[in-house]
């Protein structure tokens, strides 16, 4: 039986006997009650971090738009205006409509944004001024 010294926590391999000293400390167990540890079997691990690891893959899952709806509000927020513009003032609109839509699709579900258009517009404008 391998038991833990209840001084110095060393594991200590014995066998029932009247003296028994711990291996390290070398102080008596006389006196103290022991129960067997219990070792979880290689296959009950196995399926406790299987279980697990399915689960904690869940939480990472994105739950996403479809592609063609999200580049089609990146491309209309983008194209918006009609006038000839920059290259610089594109690109920093562009991040800027990126930015946007990507908080704006996680704060609205895609089956609210079906539902209510305007809700997601909304959110979409008060996200486009804070990735200003």
């Amino acid at each position: 039986m391998k038991v833990e010294c209840p001084r110095c926590h060393t594991d200590n391999k014995i066998e029932y006997a009247e003296n028994i000293l711990c291996k390290e400390c070398e102080k008596s167990f006389k006196g103290y009650k022991f129960s067997k540890r219990k070792l979880v079997s290689s296959s009950a691990a196995l399926l406790v971090g299987v279980v697990g690891g399915y689960q904690v893959n869940d939480v990472f899952d994105e739950i996403r738009y479809p592609l063609q709806v999200e580049y089609a509000l990146v491309d209309t927020c983008l194209n918006a205006s009609t006038s000839a513009v920059s290259k610089s003032w594109f690109n920093s609109k562009r991040d800027i409509c990126l930015c946007a839509v990507e908080k704006t699709t996680k704060d609205v579900s895609y089956s609210d944004y079906k539902t209510d258009e305007s809700l997601f517009i909304r959110r979409l404008k008060r996200n486009a001024e804070r990735c200003s």
